[in-house]
Formats: structure tokens, sequence, C-alpha cells
């Protein structure tokens, strides 16, 4: 067996980790790389492998740092199965239809900047259309059910905790070539306990190889609690002087735990009752597909949404 770290690997973004064993390889995540335009569009168009040569893809979740360049990937002639949970392929449907309209009108803006200069245009990534085509190669499997995806290698995803349908992955493999068997967990992106809305993250037992995310491997986030009195604070503080609080989030599952938390607070008086307004069609898109996916929810939101 040999592993291959394309991508989140001394950087944050652009997830790839190629598996090739027993003959096949597997890919893990196929995300963006993001920050200057000038550093990751080479990274981002040139795929560090022949999509031809990919046998399956497992995705981990729907972020774009994880899922943002598999349009890309499909587009250059990978035809195998992406396997993810359900509700992530109902979340990648609309994240890479919009990151496709995103890639559209950054190539409109610099092709304008281009043709001043008597420069040639260039192309997008991808299209909103090949998006779309990408989509036919989705295969979801539900948590703790487990599909053989190669020869000799056996898939089950865990819950994360990170975002709805965010999951990591357990690979028992039988290793031909090794005559032993591994089992290779990668972990996504994990989630606190605690997060409103979507279940705290799985434990699992043992593992012979662990991939490992460590954005926040050096800091220790405060309970969220903390962070709930606080945003009381200044909503009631606002309030009495007759403001608008402005809160920016991520439109997916950061906006999502954002306006239950603010009914929670609203509906125990802990705060005043007001207009709520979430200006991202994204995030109003992404609100609907998790109200279509209540198997990911949490105790805490299942009693609320029962009173």
């Amino acid at each position: 067996m040999r592993l291959t770290f394309n991508g989140a690997a001394r950087t944050v973004t652009g997830s790839q980790h190629l598996i090739e064993v027993n003959g096949k390889r597997i890919l893990l995540d196929c995300g963006l790389y993001q920050g200057k335009r000038s550093e990751s569009d080479a990274r981002n168009r040139h795929l560090p492998f022949d999509p031809h040569s990919i046998d399956v893809m497992v995705l981990s979740h729907a972020h774009i740092d994880h899922c943002g360049n598999i349009p890309n990937l499909v587009k250059g002639g990978f035809d195998g199965d992406i396997i993810c949970t359900h509700a992530t392929r109902d979340l990648c449907a609309s994240m890479l239809l919009d990151s496709g309209h995103i890639q559209e009108r950054d190539v409109e803006y610099v092709n304008k900047r281009r043709s001043k200069r008597g420069e040639p245009p260039v192309e997008p990534l991808y299209t909103q259309q090949d998006a779309q085509n990408s989509l036919a190669n989705f295969v979801s499997l539900a948590y703790h059910r487990s599909r053989v995806i190669a020869p000799g290698v056996t898939l089950t995803f865990f819950e994360a905790g990170h975002m709805l349908g965010s999951a990591f992955v357990v690979l028992d493999i039988e290793d031909h070539e090794a005559k032993r068997d591994v089992r290779l967990v990668f972990s996504g992106d994990l989630g606190r306990a605690g997060i409103p809305i979507i279940r705290d993250p799985q434990a699992v037992d043992g593992a012979d190889i662990l991939i490992m995310e460590s954005t926040y491997g050096d800091r220790l986030h405060p309970p969220y609690a903390d962070d709930q009195k606080n945003m009381e604070r200044i909503i009631d503080e606002t309030h009495k002087r007759g403001g608008s609080v402005v809160m920016p989030a991520f439109a997916v599952g950061r906006t999502q735990q954002l306006v239950f938390t603010l009914h929670q607070l609203a509906s125990r008086g802990d705060i005043p009752h007001m207009p709520i307004f979430v200006d991202s069609p994204l995030a109003v898109n992404v609100t609907e597909i998790f109200r279509t996916h209540p198997e990911c929810y949490d105790d805490e939101i299942r009693d609320f949404l029962r009173r």
C-alpha cells in the first residue's frame, strides 16, 4: 500500500489524499486550494495525478476545500463513483453549482483586466455545467453501513460532528501485497462536542494508520456556552440602543447553527424577540437541505422542534 498526500499537508486547503492498494487507486477528497489567485489557480487546474487513473473517490464532507475540485476531476476523465453520506451528496449539489458560478464570475473579471493588457482570455477552472455533470458520479452511503469499494477494501462512515453530513472514513483493508490487514482512518474535519443541530463526533476502536486534520491543534476553544453568553450580551446591549446586529457567518453550517441558537435564546427569554434576516441565497438553499436530513440531528434540536 502506498499513500500520497497531494494537499492539506503543510497547508490547510486542497485536501487530496491518494491510496494505492491491491492494484487500485482510491482518492480521499478532492478539494480546492484557496488563497491568492496567483498561487492557487495553477494548483487547482493541474491535478497531481491522472484523473483517468483514479478508480473510486471517497468524500468526507461538503466544504469546498474538500469537494471543490470534483468538477475538474470529472471533466479531466474520472468516471468512477464518488462515495459520501446522503447529506453530503445533497449539499454538494448546491455547493458545487455555486462554486461553478463563482468560477465563471471570477474569470469574467480576470478577462476584463487581461483584455486591457492585450492578453488572451482564460477559461474558468470549471463551469456550472461541469459541476452539474459531476453530480452524476455521486453515490451515497449511510453512516455505519459498510461497502466494498475495491478488492479487499471496505468503507464505513462515522460521524465527524463538523457539519451536516460530515464523516470520518474507516477503510478496512486486506493488503494483498503486504499480506496483512490494515485499518486506515481518515478524520476529514472534526467538530467539537456540544455544537447545535448535528451530533457529536464519534470514536472508533483502533487504527493502524491515522490521517488526521490538525487545523486547530494548537489552540483550546472556549465552551460553546461561553460564546452564547457573549452573544446574548452584545444583542441585548445593541437592542437597548435601538441598533441592529450584523453577524457574518459561513453559509453552510455556521448560519444554521446561529439561527437555531438565536431562536433558542429568544424562546427562553434570554434575548428580545426580533426579526432575523439571512442575506445569502446559498445559506437559504442549504437550510432547506438541513430540513430534509433529520437523521443528522442531535437530541437538542429534536426536543426543540417537538415543542
